[in-house]
């Protein structure tokens, strides 16, 4: 019969062994690279997002692109994700601290969207998202699409190269990252959480080199027969993202660096 150790960390399926648990142990990624677009949008919208305990620091909203490559849990391998995020800080009995919320994050490959969700209540679904596309040294631009339908298109374009202070700021604000979620777990056979919690999961990045430049955004809603059973959360999400009014944007900016994802580092917030 099949017992679990209480020493070990586990995934689905269990039953094939756990992995010795070690909470400074941290997955590398040998080579990523990050484009941010920032806008002010309507707070009272992306407060409503938020669960109990969270509050929204400024009315911004972050959409970030990475093309992570070596990857050390892939075996060298790569992914692509896009993050959409909110600044926030979260009011506990125990804890108070300030990070960003992902509200959602698309990912390509299925083995990071799996663990990011079981360990670290991150909220990963899928999507196809392009490596990125680079015609001249100074334009970017990359998409992500559902079932076939392109439902987000980002572009950087008069990219120019980010040195100085400016350059020291954008790595020491990237050495510790405070990334809040929310683990939720729906009941079997019937409505409502069988868990239900705010959760901190650590990462860095440490930085090399960065630009900025001009962003451009484009959303594109999905169709009418996407409100279905089986696919209305990606319709619903697409939609309200679509729809947040756009007050003002700051330059994108571009970074490439070593990143590091610390799961074990993580912890439920209280």
């Amino acid at each position: 019969m099949f017992k679990f150790n209480e020493n070990k960390t586990y995934l689905m399926p269990p039953w094939f062994g756990g992995l010795a648990f070690d909470p400074n142990y941290s997955y590398r990624i040998n080579d990523l690279v990050s484009i941010t677009f920032t806008f002010t949008t309507d707070g009272n919208r992306l407060a409503n997002y938020l669960p109990k305990g969270f509050e929204l620091l400024t009315p911004e909203l972050t959409i970030s692109y990475q093309q992570l490559r070596q990857v050390e849990f892939l075996f060298g391998g790569s992914y692509n994700l896009i993050s959409i995020q909110v600044p926030v800080r979260f009011h506990g009995k125990r804890d108070q601290l300030e990070g960003s919320f992902p509200l959602v994050i698309w990912e390509n490959n299925t083995i990071p969207i799996i663990a990011g969700r079981e360990q670290t209540g991150m909220p990963k679904i899928y999507a196809d998202i392009q490596d990125l596309h680079i015609p001249s040294h100074k334009k970017y631009f990359t998409n992500a699409s559902f079932l076939g339908n392109t439902f987000l298109q980002l572009e950087m374009v008069q990219t120019q190269p980010i040195r100085g202070q400016q350059l020291e700021q954008i790595k020491a604000g990237n050495v510790n990252q405070s990334v809040l979620g929310w683990r939720y777990i729906p009941k079997v056979g019937a409505p409502g959480a069988e868990l239900s919690q705010p959760v901190l999961y650590p990462q860095s990045i440490h930085v090399k080199n960065a630009w900025e430049g001009k962003g451009n955004v484009q959303w594109a809603k999905l169709g009418r027969e996407y409100t279905n059973k089986e696919v209305i959360s990606y319709y619903n999400i697409i939609k309200q993202l679509a729809e947040l009014p756009v007050y003002n944007s700051g330059p994108a900016i571009m970074i490439q660096g070593v990143g590091f994802l610390k799961p074990y580092a993580g912890r439920v917030l209280m």
